[in-house]
């Protein structure tokens, strides 16, 4: 039993860690347009890379979200990461659309109540 509650409490420590790491690495810089934020997640774990996107889904209003998950057509690892990002979408209802090689999905974050999104509780 205490190994289960040790175990958990590092577990969260390494997930904050994770967290903050991610907010270092990742670009999330405004645009010259002011109104859209651009994350790139194509370097990240499929975990680090979801949770990413959630807090950006429940913290912006009123801008486009634009998500880079894949660079190179031809990488075939983040094709998993793509289809992890559509479906955690679909799952909320959340439209998007594709730009360029559909390798960057944009979100119109305007659009999204945030209180309504499955996961709003634990951002």
């Amino acid at each position: 039993m205490m190994s289960d509650v040790k175990g958990q409490f590092y577990n969260n420590k390494a997930r904050e860690a994770d967290e903050k790491s991610a907010q270092k690495t990742l670009e999330c810089r405004k645009s010259e347009a002011q109104d859209e934020v651009t994350i790139d997640v194509h370097d990240q774990d499929a975990k680090g890379a979801i949770r990413l996107l959630k807090s950006h889904l429940t913290s912006l209003a009123d801008q486009c979200l634009k998500v880079i998950v894949q660079t190179d057509a031809e990488d075939t690892s983040k094709r998993s990461l793509k289809r992890l990002v559509l479906k955690l979408l679909e799952k909320e209802s959340i439209r998007w659309t594709e730009e360029g090689n559909g390798g960057t999905i944009l979100i119109n974050v305007e659009d999204i109540n945030p209180q309504q999104l499955s996961f709003y509780k634990s951002y």
